[in-house]
């Protein structure tokens, strides 16, 4: 599903990352803030009681993108910067629920998290 930069987009991708931790073995996930920078709407997220997540919606020439921020000491950090270009590139930026599962599921990839990948035989 498409997200848009509203109100109404936030709430889904508020959804869609409780939906996803829901259905990848019921972690906690808990919404702290809502925030906006430069016109772009973001929640920010506490899982597991230890790592903190920032995803944004904003829009560029007509377009909206998302973007992912893994939360380090004070500061928000996208993945070019704690992870390895190659793996950096596998993050999507598209603005829809799929894409934001995606990008979950790498950040579960990054933190280790191997039993809540999909098993693919």
């Amino acid at each position: 599903m498409q997200l848009k930069n509203d109100l109404e987009g936030r709430k889904l991708l508020d959804d869609t990352v409780r939906a996803y931790y829901r259905k990848t073995g019921n972690r906690s996930i808990k919404h702290f803030l809502w925030s906006e920078d430069r016109g772009a709407l973001a929640s920010h997220f506490l899982l597991d009681k230890k790592h903190v997540l920032k995803i944004s919606i904003g829009e560029d020439r007509g377009a909206y993108l998302t973007s992912i921020q893994l939360g380090i000491g004070p500061h928000y950090f996208g993945p070019a910067d704690f992870w390895s270009y190659e793996d950096y590139r596998r993050f999507k930026i598209e603005a829809d629920t799929w894409s934001i599962e995606f990008n979950l599921q790498l950040m579960d990839e990054f933190f280790g998290y191997k039993e809540y990948l999909p098993k693919y035989d």
